[in-house]
């Protein structure tokens, strides 16, 4: 039986995750991004660290396609672009459905609880209010969960390369929706796909699976 904690993801609790953070959060919060030039010095002075650590942010967002290192300029915030958007949930839809398929009588028999147990988990910590970021780590949680009963490790990881571009286009389209960087969530996520599972019902599992990756908040 796979152990949960594997693909649990640990607490942020490095100096240079709160930054990549808050420097995220500043960009989503802007909605003329064009003009954003982001330098070490700068960032420096705004968080009172070293560098060592701002530099570890940047590089981590421009690695994420959140910015570009523009040498003796500064980083600049990369555009989003909606058509990316769309090719991304695309992509997900087939990589998800995919996993899915393969990994569904491993789930029926098998992890049933593991999912629960990750769907309440977070519930705890959401019910009273969470930020957009952190509602999107779990999102992320759990579809990889999900496909890892695929026991597919190149499916996994294109799909986690796809729930990482599609992080700033969710955080930013909520930013906009909400004006603000804390949502309430009315639900635990992610229970209709659990319900279907619990039910051995394959068809009705990958239907609620494809509404939950076409949705906005998913």
């Amino acid at each position: 039986m796979m152990d949960l904690s594997s693909y649990t993801k640990p607490q942020k609790e490095s100096l240079s995750d709160k930054i990549h953070d808050e420097i995220l959060e500043m960009i989503i919060q802007t909605p003329q991004q064009e003009g954003i030039v982001l330098n070490e010095r700068q960032l420096v002075e705004v968080f009172g660290v070293s560098k060592a650590p701002i530099r570890e942010a940047l590089v981590r967002l421009c690695s994420e396609g959140v910015l570009k290192n523009i040498p003796r300029f500064g980083y600049v915030v990369i555009q989003i672009n909606p058509k990316e958007a769309e090719d991304v949930v695309k992509m997900r839809l087939l990589l998800e459905t995919e996993a899915l398929k393969a990994g569904f009588a491993d789930i029926v028999e098998y992890h049933l609880d593991d999912i629960r147990r990750q769907i309440d988990a977070f519930w705890e910590i959401a019910k009273n209010g969470v930020t957009i970021l952190k509602n999107w780590e779990n999102n992320e949680e759990f579809h990889l969960l999900l496909a890892s009963y695929a026991n597919s490790k190149i499916l996994s990881r294109f799909l986690a390369e796809s729930l990482h571009i599609q992080k700033r286009y969710f955080a930013q389209n909520q930013w906009f929706l909400e004006k603000q960087l804390n949502m309430q969530i009315p639900s635990p996520p992610h229970l209709a796909i659990w319900d279907a599972l619990r039910d051995g019902d394959l068809e009705r599992s990958i239907r609620v699976l494809q509404e939950d990756i076409k949705a906005p908040n998913s």
